[in-house]
């Protein structure tokens, strides 16, 4: 399930960011006072993406056909290597990651480069890709963490492209899950409404999403993790020291 999407530099020229992709611009339209969806979510009911969306075509169309790819194994590599080297700086040693909407694994041979000796699980809601890769079947909402390793918690957990998918209670949820699974370091990213006004090219982006304010996060985050920028979250149980304009409390 995890993927990335097109984001919209100043520049006029388009560099990857986060989120899952599409091909289908969509205008979203305000339903409720707090979340932003579309009009196929319908106002009050929880809903997430169809499972049945993440199959062979899918996988083809966004991450094996050259010319509609938007992921590759070098942006992750890139991504990962400014994560592997922020944790070093905060002393936040990985020895266990959870790898949460594990997608095609992209993050799963970085990991091996980057952290050789740690233990990595991948985590899928995909069939399709669980079938094929080998994944654990289990969803951000339901997974049981103990199946993966005894004590149920990582030092880094990653959940790249996933909660934009849920709705509002189903994301809060998540959120609490990591929280109660990582405690180390978490790497986040979730399309927001003001990355779909300002940041993301909509051609190449899905925007079959819950889009919520990035406030949203941060108010329901700040509760186990202290922000310390660049996606990186660290747990509140791993006691580290921040300057005050290294990120935000």
């Amino acid at each position: 399930m995890q993927g990335r999407a097109f984001y919209r530099p100043a520049t006029g020229t388009i560099k990857a960011g986060a989120s899952k992709v599409g091909t289908r611009p969509v205008t979203p339209t305000v339903s409720g006072p707090r979340r932003l969806t579309l009009a196929a979510a319908a106002p009050g009911r929880e809903s997430q993406a169809p499972m049945g969306r993440f199959d062979a075509a899918y996988y083809e169309q966004y991450y094996e056909n050259a010319t509609t790819c938007v992921s590759d194994q070098q942006t992750i590599r890139r991504l990962a290597a400014f994560v592997a080297g922020y944790l070093e700086h905060l002393d936040i040693p990985v020895r266990s990651i959870l790898d949460i909407g594990c997608g095609v694994g992209h993050w799963q041979g970085v990991c091996r480069e980057l952290w050789p000796e740690a233990s990595y699980h991948g985590v899928e809601i995909s069939e399709y890709l669980c079938d094929k890769l080998g994944w654990h079947h289990a969803s951000i909402t339901d997974l049981d963490p103990t199946d993966l390793r005894r004590s149920g918690t990582f030092d880094l957990v990653i959940c790249q492209g996933v909660l934009q998918y849920l709705s509002d209670r189903q994301a809060a949820r998540a959120i609490n899950n990591l929280g109660a699974w990582c405690d180390g370091a978490l790497y986040l990213e979730a399309l927001t409404a003001r990355d779909w006004r300002e940041n993301v090219d909509r051609q190449r982006t899905d925007g079959e999403v819950h889009l919520r304010a990035g406030e949203w996060y941060r108010k329901r985050l700040t509760r186990h993790f202290q922000n310390c920028g660049g996606g990186v979250f660290a747990s509140r149980a791993a006691g580290v020291t921040l300057f005050e304009l290294e990120g935000n409390a």
